[in-house]
């Protein structure tokens, strides 16, 4: 120990009595592991809710009734889009396709599905349109048909695909 002309004392410490100082590097490891995580649940949450939105849209064009002497094509099932389908930029847009067999004259199928109404995403009544195969089908007596339903313009939020 030391006394100093004005009075004060220096005293000698132990390097070992100091208080160690904390290393940070575990934080910023942990910070660096858990930062593409949250991105990647950030940007996700939206493409889930969007599906969801999505499964329920393609569940309601499927319960619509048929027309008499159509039915569904058995090769392939309703099948669902969304994303950016018209336009450009910073909107959702959900399609639904349904492939149908049918008897029915083009007019009248048109007429039907033109007619129907479901409940769109956001609320909206949405009518199919009618694409019908010129070419006929695999089928003796049948068309090739696809409905499809359009709902379109919704918000984007952070879902990449409507970007």
């Amino acid at each position: 120990m030391s006394v100093l002309e004005d009075g004060m004392v220096l005293t000698e410490t132990v390097p070992g009595a100091l208080p160690k100082q904390r290393s940070r590097w575990p934080f910023f490891v942990c910070l660096a592991l858990l930062a593409p995580i949250v991105a990647y649940v950030i940007f996700k949450i939206p493409e889930w809710q969007n599906d969801e939105k999505l499964a329920r849209l393609e569940e309601r064009v499927s319960m619509l009734a048929l027309p008499p002497d159509t039915e569904h094509d058995l090769g392939a099932a309703v099948q669902g889009t969304v994303g950016l389908q018209s336009g450009n930029g910073n909107h959702c847009d959900y399609l639904v396709r349904m492939p149908l067999l049918t008897k029915l004259p083009e007019a009248e199928i048109v007429r039907y599905y033109e007619s129907a109404a479901i409940e769109g995403v956001a609320g909206s009544e949405l009518s199919g349109a009618v694409y019908i195969n010129p070419s006929g089908s695999w089928r003796d007596g049948f068309k090739d048909v696809i409905v499809e339903f359009f709902d379109g313009g919704h918000e984007a939020g952070f879902d990449m695909r409507c970007h």
